[in-house]
């Protein structure tokens, strides 16, 4: 499994960058937003719900009732994350959502420094700066060729804290589950807070047989794939080397809105594309490389 690791996390990660142009194909069909997304979750937690019946009573059960129900509700941020991004969607291009979405970079080190009450390092400071740089040329302030929707851009970003509230509060919760019991727990809690959500607009006339073809499509490449492959793979990677790899969603994010929307991509937003993804490489690799250097040192 460690031999092919790398292969399927950037598969998993390449495939999170394709849902945001197939929800804006699904909305041209007459697909509801909140149609789209109950669809979307109910059909990946019942795939983990068969995956996890195959499972042994002891991985399949969760005797910690408390662990249990973290779980679950951690799973909802991720239902707040795919509402604001499908939401910024109705205003923005894929390729800036996206690219908000990264800012989650640098808002989990934001988070994670005032949780633990220190400053970030010189590194992460000059990591948040590429970023925020990367950012304003991708996302296209500058130089300003085209209106840019505020409400768009504001949807985005808090799409990208949510997930990076995600990555703060729920890398230690439940880490003795099996990944699909996990996963089907984590499912479940997005799935009943998009309920509560959206769960108003699925009474609006659209075509039932549509909305499962977009539901099940997008489910595959939003959550059933990419969630299968980072619990099973992520795991036998390096430290730090996953989030660089998880960093290849951005680029396939505008590579797919270029090929399936025919969205304009500039030159200066691939360049803001590339700090981007440069920040991340920098952010968690050179700390593993200074650690092997000291550890080699010191042996």
């Amino acid at each position: 499994m460690k031999k092919y690791a790398a292969i399927f996390v950037a598969l998993g990660a390449i495939s999170y960058g394709i849902p945001g142009s197939l929800f804006k194909m699904a909305r041209a069909q007459g697909v509801h937003d909140g149609m789209l997304l109950c669809l979307t979750f109910l059909i990946a937690w019942f795939f983990f719900v068969v995956a996890s019946a195959f499972l042994k009573p002891a991985k399949r059960n969760v005797p910690d009732k408390r662990e249990k129900w973290l779980v679950i509700f951690s799973g909802s941020s991720m239902g707040f994350t795919n509402t604001f991004y499908l939401l910024s969607l109705s205003y923005v291009p894929v390729a800036v959502a996206a690219v908000m979405m990264m800012q989650s970079v640098w808002l989990a080190i934001i988070i994670s420094s005032v949780l633990h009450r220190r400053w970030p390092s010189l590194l992460q400071v000059f990591s948040i700066g590429i970023v925020l740089v990367g950012t304003v040329l991708a996302t296209g302030l500058f130089p300003i060729h085209q209106a840019v929707s505020l409400i768009g851009l504001s949807f985005s970003f808090l799409a990208a804290l949510a997930y990076a509230l995600t990555i703060q509060f729920t890398g230690g919760i439940g880490q003795d589950l099996h990944p699909l019991t996990k996963a089907r727990l984590m499912s479940f809690g997005a799935l009943l807070l998009i309920i509560m959500i959206w769960g108003h607009t699925l009474f609006e006339p659209q075509s039932l047989i549509i909305s499962l073809k977009w539901g099940g499509i997008t489910s595959v490449f939003a959550m059933i794939f990419p969630l299968t492959s980072f619990s099973y793979f992520m795991p036998h990677l390096a430290i730090g080397i996953g989030p660089i790899i998880s960093s290849l969603e951005l680029p396939s994010s505008v590579i797919f809105a270029l090929f399936l929307l025919a969205e304009t991509v500039s030159d200066t937003q691939v360049i803001g594309v590339g700090l981007i993804i440069i920040a991340v490489i920098i952010t968690n690799l050179i700390p593993v490389l200074m650690y092997r250097r000291k550890y080699q040192t010191h042996n």
